[in-house]
């Protein structure tokens, strides 16, 4: 999961298709996601939870939580899911799930430096 979110920051089109389960790829893949990374910049990661995913086991699941600026800051929730296949782990899916709401005292989700009360808690 973290290397996939790098590739999205670092804009590594290939690896993030090469990292996609075959089963899942479409003709277009490769122009949709340089569009969707030229418009985004993604400003945070944060691990959440996990559910297998070690070394012998042949599926995992990560819920994360990314931090994305589009023209306005937003927040992509979602819980993934991989399998391994020869050694190598693929993301299948996800499931998009409602976005975390900062208490009004703590740092903004955006990441600007301010209280999310400041921010956008306002």
């Amino acid at each position: 999961m973290r290397s996939r979110y790098t590739a999205f920051h670092q804009g590594n089109v290939d690896y993030l298709i090469t990292t996609l389960h075959p089963n899942q790829r479409k003709p277009d893949d490769q122009q949709e996601l340089a569009k969707s990374i030229s418009d985004t910049q993604w400003l945070g990661l944060k691990i959440i939870d996990t559910h297998q995913g070690k070394k012998k086991d042949t599926k995992g699941i990560v819920e994360f939580e990314a931090v994305y600026h589009l023209n306005k800051p937003g927040q992509l929730h979602e819980r993934s899911r991989f399998v391994q296949t020869q050694g190598k782990w693929f993301y299948v899916d996800g499931d998009i799930l409602p976005g975390t709401i900062p208490k009004p005292k703590e740092p903004c989700w955006c990441k600007n430096g301010m209280q999310y009360k400041q921010c956008h808690g306002i």
